[in-house]
Formats: structure tokens, C-alpha cells, sequence
């Protein structure tokens, strides 16, 4: 994909549309569904991080907590102020309940470990006076679980979904490699060896791809913008290569085309056909007589 589309289909998915995905998808009939789907969430993700700052302020705090505890409704309060439910029910808890984040994470994806009894909340609000005020477990509970349903970002399922879409492109990958018959370690066998940061796969014999020479494939269930692909993995595969030698990122959901300018590092949105690659004959160690 090239920059100019990227950034087109990125302004669109921002969009506070319901149908905004839909409207992608008619306008860019050619970009993969899952690709677009990827992009929204990443952008969300980074939203999320550039912004947290402004809501975890104490007078914003105070805002939530005040309109919660008189009643309002907590998807109302999340469009209110354009903060991810989850986002928000996580902060009502730890300044509310008085939980740690750790408590909180676990009550997220469980919230039968929410409190017994009723929440006395003490809060003191932008007008300097001390307020309490008694929320309900069953409310609590019940928020939990809409939070959960209307949050595409930053909910526990969406960060379950993202851990296994990773798992089973790794899976994907292996599968890839024992079709064609390619000798590889894991990067559990990479740990196992005494290595810290490791590639998805180290393969034991290099292979050739597209002309090029690789020793170590990645596999990146994700859109490889220059967020992800330069600010968070260059030195990270820079690492590799300098340990490996010249490797290969899968960006399975696609990638900027103009990111795949190092001669060390191929980047790819597909593990390459048959008739792409080259194998290396590994013949074996035969003692000396």
C-alpha cells in the first residue's frame, strides 16, 4: 500500500462513524477488510496512549466520578468526553473502589472479583466539597460487561483477540515452513539456547526470497505503518540482523510500501510461494574416518 493511500484510509477510519468502516471498504474496494479492521485498531491504540495523559488529570477524574455517582450513564460519559469505555471504567475503579491496577485488570476480565458490598465513594469534586456516594455492585458489575461490549479498542476481549490473531500467524508461519520443508528453531528453542530477544524463527539454513538472502523470519500479525514498522521495530530487528544476518518481517494485515527500503530486512504481507523461494540443500555431518 502506498503512503498516500495509508494516510487517506487513516483520516477515514478516525471518523466517529459507525459506518465509517463500511465507507472504506466501498471507497478502497481492493484493500483487504482485515487490513482496514487493523488499521482502525492500531490508530485507536494510538489515540489512546497520545491522550491519556488529559484523563487521568484529578479535575477530570473528579468529572467522571461525579457524573457516574449522580447517575449518569457510563457509555454517555465515554461520548461525552471520546474516551474508550473500558478506558473509563478502568479509572472509576481505581479512584472509586479504591483498587490497584492490577485488581482492576483482573476485575475487567472478571468482574466477579468486584467488591462485595456496595462502593462508598468519597470523592471530592471540582467545587472543593466532599460528596459521598453509594454505588451498587450490581450497577458496577452490569458496566463492566457493557464497557467490555462497546469498547473496540481497549477492551480485555480486544487485547485476547490481538494475543491469539498472533498466535495463529506464528502458527501460520511454522505451517508454511514444514510445507517446504525448511529446517527452523522458535523462538522457544531460541530462549531455550540462552538467547533474550530472539525472532519468531531462525532458520537453520538461510533461503533465498525475491533475490534476497534470509536468515530469520518475524511475523507480524499487524499493519506495518511507520509507527510500528520504524519508531517500535527498527531497532528491534536491527538487532537481529546484526546477530543473524539479513532477515524477513510478514506483515500479514500489509505495510507501507515505501518502509521496505532496507536491503536487510524484506518485508512482506504473505509468506512467499513456493516458486519465490529458494532452499539451500543442508546436508548432513558425517564423522571423519
Amino acid at each position: 500500500m502506498k503512503a498516500a493511500v495509508h494516510v487517506e484510509l487513516r483520516q477515514a477510519v478516525l471518523q466517529d462513524d459507525k459506518r465509517a468502516l463500511e465507507a472504506v471498504k466501498e471507497k478502497y474496494p481492493w484493500v483487504e477488510f482485515d487490513t482496514v479492521v487493523a488499521i482502525k485498531s492500531q490508530e485507536g491504540s494510538r489515540q489512546i496512549r497520545m491522550q491519556h495523559h488529559k484523563f487521568r488529570t484529578r479535575q477530570r477524574i473528579q468529572e467522571f466520578i461525579g457524573r457516574y455517582t449522580s447517575g449518569e450513564d457510563i457509555l454517555e460519559i465515554s461520548r461525552r468526553y471520546d474516551i474508550p469505555p473500558c478506558f473509563l471504567m478502568r479509572i472509576l475503579l481505581e479512584h472509586m473502589a479504591g483498587l490497584q491496577k492490577h485488581q482492576v485488570s483482573v476485575c475487567m476480565k472478571d468482574p466477579s472479583y468486584l467488591p462485595d458490598s456496595s462502593t462508598l465513594v468519597k470523592a471530592q469534586m471540582v467545587a472543593s466539597r466532599d460528596i459521598s456516594a453509594t454505588v451498587s455492585r450490581a450497577r458496577l458489575c452490569a458496566d463492566v460487561f457493557r464497557c467490555i461490549d462497546n469498547d473496540t479498542v481497549s477492551s480485555p476481549a480486544v487485547e485476547t483477540i490481538r494475543r491469539v490473531t498472533g498466535l495463529e500467524y506464528e502458527m501460520l508461519l511454522y505451517e508454511k515452513l514444514r510445507e517446504l520443508g525448511i529446517s527452523y528453531q522458535s523462538e522457544d528453542d531460541l530462549r531455550a539456547a540462552g538467547f533474550s530477544k530472539t525472532p519468531d524463527v531462525k532458520l537453520d539454513a538461510p533461503i533465498g526470497v525475491r533475490g534476497r538472502m534470509v536468515n530469520w523470519i518475524d511475523s507480524k500479525a499487524s499493519f506495518g505503518d511507520e509507527h510500528i514498522h520504524k519508531a517500535q521495530g527498527s531497532d528491534q530487528f536491527q538487532s537481529y540482523v546484526n546477530r543473524f544476518g539479513p532477515g524477513m518481517v510478514i506483515y500479514w494485515f500489509g505495510y507501507i510500501d515505501e518502509l521496505n527500503d532496507n536491503p536487510d530486512i524484506l518485508l512482506m504481507d504473505h509468506f512467499p510461494d513456493k516458486s519465490e523461494v529458494y532452499c539451500l540443500t543442508v546436508l548432513p555431518v558425517q564423522a571423519r574416518p
